[in-house]
């Protein structure tokens, strides 16, 4: 009983095309495609075969196919192989229009703006917004001189490879049905003041129909926030406040100040870079700067500033 479950491997094609078709038999377009899939109740692996000669590395239940010939499959067991299936022949109709696809790439951050030392991340969404089944999909993005690539997040399907000198993420993806979507999310390190613009492309083993959503362009800026060591104010209208070059990109801010002893001499919710160290003595003073991102989240940045009083106008 069980050989005879496994012996037995029928073949379902789905012709692209759309149009009524024999049994057994797939018409499709030139540089379109088929999928053959094979059903077996015990199997552990398939071997699919072209014109009698085995497909290496071909071992899943379904086989998309873009190649005339005559197709079989032998279902692979624990303890013994079905027969040959009967075979499906495909035809590639020369007279027919040739297949196109319309490929779409989504790109974007998921911030519009960053902190110099920040990590943040790109995704990549890559649609099959044509009626064919698509092979060799590929995605390429290229990261752009103000990040440095950090890794891959989560388990994306596909081959996914990253060349530091080329600064290009390459993501391949073996194919993709019609309306199938795949997510591919990264994360980046920025590392220089800056508007980064990184570009992603798609292309596939099909001609594009609509060639301008094969590329999107993910911008973010970069924010170096520079915090002065010493100020003075002195009532001479340079330099007579704490002022903190970039805080205007998080107006949701808090900043405690400090003494050299730990006590707390200032304190500010959104503050506005309208400290001037009223009534203090010259000192170094410590602050706590915590800043809301788009994200949400808050980061905390530590430092100090010296005030000198100087009475020279």
């Amino acid at each position: 009983m069980v050989r005879q479950l496994i012996a037995t491997a029928w073949l379902c094609a789905l012709v692209l095309t759309g149009s009524a078709q024999q049994p057994q038999t797939a018409r499709i377009p030139q540089g379109g495609s088929v999928t053959l899939r094979a059903n077996s109740q015990y199997a552990r692996s398939y071997l699919w075969f072209r014109n009698g000669e085995p497909l290496n590395g071909r071992h899943d239940q379904r086989l998309v196919i873009s190649e005339a010939g005559t197709y079989t499959v032998m279902a692979l067991g624990d303890h013994c192989d079905s027969d040959l299936s009967e075979p499906v022949e495909v035809i590639v109709d020369t007279d027919a229009e040739p297949a196109t696809v319309d490929m779409q790439i989504r790109n974007e951050p998921d911030q519009p703006a960053v902190l110099i030392g920040s990590v943040f991340t790109y995704q990549l969404v890559v649609v099959n917004n044509g009626p064919h089944t698509v092979t060799d999909v590929s995605v390429k993005a290229v990261l752009p001189i103000h990040v440095a690539y950090q890794n891959v997040l989560g388990a994306p399907v596909g081959e996914i490879n990253y060349s530091p000198s080329s600064r290009e993420l390459t993501w391949l993806i073996r194919n993709m049905a019609p309306g199938e979507s795949a997510t591919l999310t990264f994360s980046a390190r920025a590392e220089s003041e800056g508007t980064a613009a990184q570009l992603a492309t798609v292309t596939s083993n099909l001609a594009e129909r609509n060639t301008a959503n094969n590329e999107a362009t993910a911008t973010v800026e970069i924010i170096a926030l520079n915090a002065p060591n010493t100020f003075t104010p002195n009532g001479d209208g340079r330099n007579d406040f704490f002022v903190i070059e970039g805080l205007e990109r998080f107006p949701q801010n808090r900043i405690v100040l400090f003494n050299r002893w730990g006590n707390e001499i200032y304190k500010r919710t959104g503050y506005r870079n309208d400290w001037n160290a009223a009534d203090l003595a010259e000192g170094t003073y410590y602050y706590v700067l915590e800043l809301q991102l788009y994200t949400g989240q808050w980061q905390t940045v530590k430092g100090f500033v010296t005030v000198i009083r100087n009475t020279q106008k």
